[in-house]
């Protein structure tokens, strides 16, 4: 009996192999809606921030080209989280593939100029909440996009949502869990509602001192997230020389009222609290860029 065509039609063996294998979860999901606005097959297309398996967008997804960027603060912050590194086991496609399929090690506001006009797409997903120098970021995948073409976003969580501190650690077995902390590190919202001071105080009163210094470096000093609000991504996506087609709050997450009213009181010109993340699809026009005027 043949398998009933499941997620972006792969059968339950391939579903199945790309989960469990490549740890892939919320980027087929992602996939699947972006192909809903832009064809794949046939496209050359640019990640930025990830690296989804040869195998999957050149094999099964029919694209002409997949060129990958990772930056290499991301990689040495976050190690073996790295989506880069769950495709070893991909190595027999890359190299099948070797002259479609490529990786670039580097933040894309340093992308090479030979790549500028170069694709059809640029797809990234669960990647812009790690760009600090997003506008400029933007502006070169402008560069790089074709005329007409576009870019396809959707990442979370972000640092203005309930989760948004985007911590990569987890509470260490040294720390006994009661039912005061639970396996939560922060409440929700509470990483905004804090100060660095107030907020090392509460995890070291309910974890301990060692791990408080963890958790404050990761969610105020770290450089593995660019700190973010809803509405700082789209000031710099109205500022940058895309044009938005689609823009999206998603995830619904309603923060209590009393605690909006708090959060709103402490993050004056801030009112999104409530979607973990964004969706966004921006077109590049067949107009001159005008990046002279990119100064946010």
């Amino acid at each position: 009996m043949t398998a009933t065509p499941l997620l972006l039609s792969l059968s339950e063996a391939q579903l199945n192999h790309f989960q469990q294998d490549f740890k892939l979860s919320h980027h087929l999901n992602y996939l699947q809606v972006c192909q809903q606005f832009v064809a794949l097959r046939g496209s050359d297309v640019l990640e930025v921030g990830g690296a989804l398996s040869a195998s999957l967008v050149i094999d099964h997804r029919g694209c002409n080209s997949w060129t990958a960027v990772e930056a290499p603060a991301y990689d040495q912050e976050l190690g073996s989280a790295n989506q880069t590194h769950r495709n070893l086991l991909d190595q027999e496609y890359q190299k099948k593939h070797a002259f479609s399929y490529r990786h670039l090690y580097l933040d894309v506001e340093a992308i090479p100029e030979e790549h500028y006009g170069q694709y059809d797409l640029i797809f990234s997903i669960a990647c812009f909440e790690y760009i600090h120098r997003l506008p400029q970021a933007l502006l070169v995948m402008h560069r790089c996009s074709k005329p007409g073409r576009r870019l396809f976003t959707m990442h979370s969580p972000i640092w203005s949502e309930f989760d948004g501190h985007h911590l990569p650690i987890g509470i260490p077995d040294r720390v006994e869990l009661s039912q005061s902390n639970k396996d939560e590190i922060f409440r929700p919202w509470e990483h905004l509602l804090l100060t660095r001071a107030q907020a090392f105080k509460v995890i070291r009163d309910r974890f301990d001192s060692e791990f408080g210094e963890e958790v404050i470096y990761y969610t105020f000093n770290s450089d593995h997230i660019d700190r973010y609000f809803s509405e700082d991504y789209l000031m710099a996506f109205e500022a940058s020389p895309f044009v938005i087609d689609q823009y999206h709050l998603t995830f619904q997450s309603q923060p209590p009222a009393e605690i909006e009213k708090a959060l709103k009181q402490m993050h004056p010109g801030s009112a999104q609290f409530s979607n973990n993340g964004i969706f966004a699809l921006l077109q590049k026009t067949i107009m001159p860029p005008h990046d002279s005027q990119i100064t946010f």
